[in-house]
């Protein structure tokens, strides 16, 4: 379970009404057109998929575009703005499936060849509202015209006929549809060389019931942010504790007693009816008779108990929660509960089906996971989904729309798909919907020649540093925590330079090479970025006052310099020095030393403020507090050094 969901009683009510095979099959890519704002759209899927960026961009469309490719959608779910986008209005979605088992390709038959291990099949809905389904595969095409024939007669004649020209196939006599269709496909097996790429119409291919080849295979579940609930805890065919309930109890033993006390309750109702009214129906049917017979002739009046047919009703289910020892409904529950039993509950679906018995894999899709959550709850629930999907043995892909840091590992962020919207559209068309997305060869390939050791140190810096940095409409990068500290208190002064209020975080990287760790990652998923960082000229003198010998003097000023010309050639400046001066460019700002000498000798007051902060308990009088820092950037009521001023100008510029 995904979680412990204590105290949850399910009571029947009457009413009148094994092992895993590793690793299992997942989506590895979606391919999304004319689904309402999404014109065309490419996603790569991930054993965790973490969708993300502003409100109203699409994320939660795509997961709902799969929800309708798996198990259907009202069309008025797909009408929105689909038909404005595209020159045919055909709504698409294609999804190519990876990691197929020996199981996978044999039960998706035509649909994939024996030694591959991916497949595609795509879902279209055409302006006329008709939906159909294709897979792509490899096929003989002497076949297709077999396989196309509309009845089982013409699919005779045409086989026969293909046999009677063609008898180096060596096909069997026909039988049946059935066994024609086999014939093609053991033939096909054995021939692989003789194949090519074809499409092929797929019919109930998937569907949460019945017999669809898919479902089972591969489940697609999705919790919307809209599910409630009090709805879905119905016991009904249509509600997902119903749907749990058909899967999990079974009814026959109690359904065939049932059956047979409406039996014994039909045959004890005539002995009732013999002994109660036998003699009174009698006597008034020869009296009817009797008067009858006045008027008429060779006729008689018979009045019977009429037999009264029992349905026997079918066994259903409640459910309630025991909230300490008081059974409640669902809905009297906070959301935070509801929502929790609603993903408890949808797992439990994915794991009571036909993937618990070793025979397929489910996706469990969360539209906004953070839903009434509070803050420990959600990053709970965000570890929980992350384990169940790193456990080879639940065979379980895990994706999601969230606006929340709690819910994006950044130490992963290979599987963050980073999705934003032009604000304009042209030609009549929808916005354009771009996704973005990297990975650690694509950050290791941009820090090529100016970063080593990446892969060491990439997956700490970033897990610690830019979750929320990831969700930012432009990040700024700083070397420390006084960096941070100063430009966040500074910002907060003025609406005109306000960073929060624009969606710009500032971010603490721990070095240069962490800005450029950062920057490089952050740039790959289409965030804009501004970096700051220390030239250190003035190391030298510190290390000497500090006793330091010549010589580790001597390197540390070689080491220095060759870290910023580094820096310098990695942000594309148009001159690379060994120690550049003060100043705020287009997408970077260099200090020529750090930040503290320029604060002491360019702000009036910097210092007096600091102590004042420190003489009103506020902060510590540490030389590096960020805390004290923030708080007399805050304060201070003199002007700011015009460096700093045009750093935050320069950063609502890429805005």
């Amino acid at each position: 379970m995904i979680h412990n969901v204590p105290g949850v009683i399910i009571c029947p009510a009457v009413c009148c009404d094994e092992s895993w095979e590793s690793p299992a099959v997942r989506i590895a890519r979606v391919r999304i057109k004319n689904f309402r704002c999404l014109e065309d759209v490419e996603v790569h899927f991930d054993d965790v998929t973490t969708l993300i960026g502003p409100n109203g961009v699409g994320k939660s469309t795509v997961l709902r575009a799969l929800d309708w490719f798996f198990n259907g959608a009202k069309a008025s779910d797909l009408v929105d703005d689909d038909r404005t986008h595209g020159t045919d209005g055909k709504v698409s979605v294609e999804v190519e499936f990876d990691r197929l088992t020996e199981t996978d390709r044999d039960r998706l038959g035509k649909h994939v060849t024996v030694e591959s291990d991916r497949c595609v099949i795509w879902k279209i809905r055409d302006v006329d509202g008709s939906e159909m389904m294709s897979g792509n595969a490899r096929t003989f095409p002497g076949f297709d015209a077999v396989r196309k024939a509309p009845s089982a007669t013409e699919m005779k004649r045409l086989y026969q006929e293909l046999r009677a020209t063609d008898p180096a196939l060596e096909l069997p006599a026909w039988r049946s549809k059935d066994a024609c269709e086999q014939a093609l496909k053991t033939w096909e097996l054995e021939n692989s060389n003789r194949l090519e790429d074809s499409a092929v119409t797929v019919t109930n291919l998937f569907g949460f019931a019945g017999q669809a080849v898919m479902s089972g295979l591969f489940d697609y579940v999705f919790v919307s942010a809209d599910m409630r609930a009090s709805e879905e805890s119905r016991d009904g065919r249509t509600a997902l504790i119903g749907r749990i309930l058909e899967r999990t109890v079974d009814r026959s033993a109690a359904d065939e007693d049932i059956r047979e006390l409406t039996a014994s309750v039909e045959a004890r109702q005539e002995e009732i009816f013999d002994r109660n009214f036998r003699q009174q129906l009698e006597d008034l049917s020869a009296a009817l008779s009797t008067s009858v017979s006045q008027f008429t002739v060779g006729r008689t009046v018979v009045v019977q108990a009429a037999k009264q047919e029992i349905k026997p009703p079918r066994t259903q289910f409640t459910l309630s929660v025991m909230d300490s020892k008081i059974g409640t409904p669902v809905e009297k529950q906070g959301h935070g509960f509801q929502r929790t039993l609603l993903v408890s509950a949808l797992h439990l679906l994915a794991d009571r089906g036909m993937a618990s018995r070793g025979e397929g894999a489910i996706c469990l899709a969360i539209e906004e996971p953070e839903l009434f959550q509070h803050p420990v709850q959600a990053r709970a629930f965000a570890s929980v989904l992350r384990k169940l999907a790193d456990d080879s043995s639940q065979n379980i892909q895990i994706a999601y729309a969230t606006h929340s840091p709690y819910f994006v590992d950044a130490g992963n962020f290979d599987q963050v798909r980073r999705i934003t919207r032009e604000a304009r559209a042209a030609d009549g068309h929808a916005p354009k919907v771009s996704v973005r997305s990297t990975s650690i060869a694509e950050v290791e390939k941009r820090l090529s020649g100016y970063h080593h050791n990446v892969s060491s140190q990439l997956d700490a810096v970033a897990a610690t540093k830019l979750s929320e940095a990831l969700f930012s409409n432009a990040a700024v990068l700083v070397e420390g925590t006084s960096d941070k500290a100063v430009l966040e208190g500074l910002a907060e002064k003025s609406t005109v330079t306000s960073l929060l209020g624009s969606g710009i975080t500032v971010v603490d990287m721990g070095g240069k090479y962490g800005v450029m760790l950062g920057h490089a990652v952050l740039a790959e998923l289409g965030v804009p970025c501004y970096a700051m960082f220390d030239g250190d000229k003035d190391n030298s003198a510190r290390m000497r006052r500090n006793g330091r010998s010549e010589q580790d003097v001597t390197t540390q000023a070689r080491k220095d310099a060759a870290d910023n010309r580094k820096m310098l050639a990695y942000l594309e400046a148009d001159e690379e020095e060994d120690f550049p001066e003060t100043a705020a460019h287009a997408r970077y700002a260099v200090l020529e030393d750090t930040l503290e000498p320029l604060l002491e000798e360019q702000w009036a007051g910097w210092v007096d403020q600091l102590d004042q902060v420190v003489e009103a308990g506020l902060a510590t009088g540490n030389k590096k507090n960020a805390l004290l820092y923030l708080i007399a950037a805050r304060r201070i009521g003199s002007p700011a050094p015009k460096f700093l001023e045009e750093v935050l100008h320069r950063v609502h510029r890429l805005v």
